[in-house]
């Protein structure tokens, strides 16, 4: 079976998302792991603590703003596409 164009970039798409999503969850346990398991103050937060928990943000920020932009990219060509749909089908009524 062959598939479409659209299937194609459908399942590009998946992997992609898959991907990003898969390193924000790794990172995520990781460090938060690193950071939960090795004693330190009760005062305040040691520094390498402070730069894990800044790598961390700074990953979850890049995975966030890649995922909503392809979801969002995604998002707005099916909308276009179903006021393109809508709009021929008024077009085809009024002729």
């Amino acid at each position: 079976m062959r598939m479409s164009t659209e299937e194609i970039e459908v399942r590009v798409w998946a992997a992609i998302l898959l991907t990003l999503a898969g390193i924000l969850l790794v990172s995520v346990i990781a460090i938060i792991g690193g950071v939960l398991f090795v004693e330190q103050d009760k005062e305040r937060i040691s520094p390498i603590d402070q730069a894990f928990l800044a790598i961390l943000k700074d990953v979850m920020l890049l995975c966030i703003g890649a995922v909503g932009g392809i979801a969002g990219r995604k998002g707005a060509y099916a909308a276009a596409n179903m006021l393109k749909d809508k709009s021929d089908d008024s077009n085809s009524r009024a002729a």
